[in-house]
């Protein structure tokens, strides 16, 4: 736990330059083209390309991680995962050719408000992207290996290159074309995956994988492990690409209101979430395998010191989030009227994050212990109560239906998770967990009173923001130091319980 501590921050920092790269990507284009259909489609070519095989890539770190840290031989590990990274890379190239012939002839139906020009742009964007997300496999199987091995700087400092190749070109480019942006960041991704092998044969050359041919016991197993995962994400697509569509329905830019607005979220669940949850994976399978109560036992402190974080930044986006939007967004085509609507999303999203928090880590748990299927079911139920949420809701409340139905799915499968693990004897802390939540929430509350009332107004927006973020993370920072000071005094070391 102790590498994973001093590596955080570390991997924040380069966190922090990817989102931001992200987001100068997003405040460019939108700078450029507004809310406009040609963005439109290259945001949704990216909604079925890049956002289904991260979940993919996902998936194989999921899988992956556990077996390396199985008992059998080293070689005898590495031949039945070559067999199974070849098996999924022949699945995703066949899933990208249906996916593609599907969007091919069924483009009237999925953007039926698209010009014929604006769908023959997002055919041929998604056409690229999906040639060059095949490489994505081979980089999320390297990221399983770099990461069983503490390298997880070194995982995450890669991930720099698909934002910001694209990105260069945007800051650097006179005339920006679609088009080829989407081939820039199409050869980032293959780019990213050279390097890794590249470094994988420095560190240890065992860890280059072969093509291998073959479905034995070991395969077959994490084969039938990985299905459930990729069954969820693909359905949990099929409701992304809903609300995409949804969206597209209200009328041109709302696909790009929609994309800014899970940018500016994306902060939050990249940043913190998925890279403390990815980082304290390794070693929450390592404790379960090692002894299953003890392991279970840690979880609680794991989401108590992840939604410690979440909340706060939550509490603060609710503070100062419209001035940051507008600082983002606010210039050429995107209007005032505009950034109002993705601050207002960012809020809906943003207060069921802690559950998200939640359901990601029990989810793991079972993953631990090669159970797949239990949060396949879970996401299953979950997702067809998006669906319904979504097509219900858009015809009474409109446009932020889109927002509020999976913002409702996840207060939903995160309380179906936890009946389902109390069931199965996984008896995590839900008292402490709920008790660190009101006391978090209640903190981060205090925070926004503080910066609301003491407001700091000035002509430059930057300052402005800069200053009165400072008042808030000053006041927390306060509170939080005089918690810890009573807690030793009170002889109980936290910090210590947690970072053991």
């Amino acid at each position: 736990m102790k590498k994973i501590t001093y590596s955080f921050p570390f991997v924040i920092a380069i966190s922090l330059i990817i989102q931001g790269l992200g987001l100068i990507r997003s405040l460019i284009l939108a700078k450029s083209f507004g809310a406009s259909a040609k963005l439109d489609a290259f945001y949704l070519a990216n909604v079925f390309t890049i956002s289904v095989f991260t979940v993919v890539g996902s998936a194989i770190t999921t899988i992956v991680i556990p077996e390396l840290n199985s008992k059998s031989a080293f070689q005898q590990k590495k031949t039945y995962m070559e067999k199974y990274l070849t098996f999924i890379r022949i699945l995703s190239l066949t899933v990208s050719i249906l996916l593609f012939v599907f969007i091919l002839l069924g483009k009237d139906l999925i953007v039926p408000k698209f010009s014929n020009q604006n769908k023959s742009l997002f055919i041929i964007l998604t056409g690229i992207l999906l040639i060059s997300q095949q490489f994505k496999i081979q980089a999320s199987f390297s990221i399983s290996l770099l990461q069983n091995e503490g390298y997880y700087i070194t995982s995450r400092f890669l991930d720099i290159i698909p934002v910001g190749i694209p990105a260069l070109y945007l800051i650097f480019s006179n005339s920006i074309n679609i088009k080829l942006l989407t081939i820039l960041t199409a050869a980032a991704y293959i780019l990213e995956t050279v390097i890794f092998n590249y470094i994988q044969r420095k560190i240890n050359p065992e860890f280059i994988f072969r093509l291998r041919i073959g479905l034995d016991k070991d395969v077959k197993k994490m084969i039938l492990n990985t299905l459930p995962i990729l069954l969820s994400s693909m359905i949990f697509q099929i409701q992304v690409m809903l609300s995409n569509y949804f969206a597209g329905f209200f009328g041109h830019g709302y696909i790009t209101l929609l994309s800014n607005t899970n940018q500016i979220m994306g902060i939050f669940q990249a940043l913190i979430i998925m890279n403390l949850v990815n980082m304290i994976y390794p070693k929450l399978v390592k404790d379960i395998k090692k002894d299953f109560i003890y392991g279970v036992a840690q979880v609680d402190k794991y989401v108590s010191l992840t939604n410690l974080i979440v909340i706060l930044l939550i509490w603060g986006y609710i503070a100062v989030g419209l001035d940051l939007v507008k600082l983002l967004f606010v210039r050429g085509a995107f209007s005032m009227a505009d950034a109002r609507i993705v601050y207002q999303y960012g809020i809906v999203l943003g207060v069921v994050l802690p559950f998200d928090v939640i359901r990601d880590y029990s989810y793991r748990i079972y993953y631990a212990k090669g159970n797949t299927k239990k949060p396949m079911n879970n996401s299953l139920t979950t997702v067809a109560l998006n669906i319904t949420l979504l097509i219900v809701l858009s015809n009474l409340i409109g446009p932020i239906s889109v927002v509020l139905a999976p913002a409702l799915g996840t207060l939903s499968s995160t309380c179906l998770i936890l009946i389902k693990a109390y069931r199965d004897n996984i008896r995590v802390n839900i008292k402490r967990i709920f008790t660190s939540y009101l006391i978090t929430n209640l903190l981060g509350f205090s925070m926004f009173i503080i910066i609301k009332e003491v407001h700091y107004v000035s002509e430059s927006l930057i300052q402005e923001l800069v200053v009165n973020i400072a008042i808030g993370a000053g006041f927390t920072g306060v509170v939080v130091v005089l918690i810890v000071l009573l807690l030793k005094y009170l002889k109980i070391d936290i910090v210590k319980d947690i970072f053991k």
